[in-house]
């Protein structure tokens, strides 16, 4: 990538990649918040994900959400669990290499061009409005809301948010709380096998 002009959205974009790139895993809470244009419907749910390189990342919902979301590296699992159906799609085909490429190892840069959200009301720093550099059906855009001191600070906690903005108009915010770099994390984490009677759909 080439260097980003000085105070440009991309300069903060790659200050980005340098404070995630040596990290090999991450762990945070988070809280979902997912809006459906059509219907007007919101739904909020909290969690913890789990992110080991290369592409591994796993998604476990607190109760009464039971939804679940794997990938072991090369396939992403969704499982919804009021509709007893789990979507499978190699996982470079869905929005998150790109939303979560911070730190699933390709950076953003790779997968962006961004300018800043001006009208975005955001005090602890920088909105980004990362724009696919090749055209892709998961999402239209993706905004980055950074936290100014702790990207200073070099803290795991620089991406407060990312909000993931789709083609129908649907809006997917995921809010991230306690970031950190486990020392180790179990394989099993990165296996998801549906209960029985799940639908499964490719």
């Amino acid at each position: 990538m080439p260097a980003p002009d000085p105070g440009s959205a991309d300069a903060v974009a790659a200050d980005i990649d340098a404070l995630y790139a040596p990290r090999k895993r991450y762990k945070a809470k988070f809280i979902q918040k997912y809006h459906q244009k059509v219907q007007g419907t919101d739904k909020e749910s909290h969690g913890s994900v789990i992110v080991e390189r290369p592409n591994k990342i796993s998604f476990r919902y607190e109760a009464p959400n039971q939804n679940r979301i794997v990938s072991d590296g090369s396939v992403l699992k969704v499982y919804v669990a009021d509709d007893s159906q789990m979507y499978q799609n190699p996982v470079q085909n869905t929005e998150y290499p790109g939303a979560f490429g911070f730190i699933m190892g390709q950076g953003i840069r790779k997968s962006f061009t961004f300018t800043f959200n001006d009208k975005a009301k955001f005090d602890a720093g920088p909105v980004l409005v990362g724009k696919p550099r090749e055209a892709s059906p998961a999402y239209e855009a993706v905004q980055f809301y950074i936290d100014k001191d702790k990207l200073a600070k070099k803290d795991l906690g620089a991406v407060v948010a990312v909000l993931i903005l789709d083609v129908q108009g649907n809006k997917n915010r995921f809010e991230f709380m306690t970031a950190e770099e486990p020392t180790t994390i179990d394989s099993s984490e990165f296996s998801f096998t549906p209960p029985a009677g799940t639908t499964v759909q490719q």
